[in-house]
């Protein structure tokens, strides 16, 4: 699965390639303190394309995500 992802101040597009738990653990995530992890900004595939040839975004990628969950 591809997902194309806004940083955290906006100014590239990553994208991901990973399956669909990796994603639903990484959005549901918790640190180890009890807080909330900040969750991935996820775009379209129109809106990655809109911000990369019209707001001269930085395109980034692809880079592979895996994460496991806690058991």
């Amino acid at each position: 699965m591809k997902v194309y992802v806004r940083s955290n101040f906006g100014n590239n597009i990553i994208i991901l390639n990973g399956d669909r738990h990796s994603f639903r653990c990484r959005q549901r995530s918790k640190k180890s303190d009890g807080s909330i992890v900040q969750s991935l900004k996820i775009i379209s595939y129109k809106g990655m394309i809109k911000d990369v040839n019209k707001n001269n975004k930085g395109l980034v990628g692809p880079l592979q995500f895996n994460t496991m969950s806690k058991l």
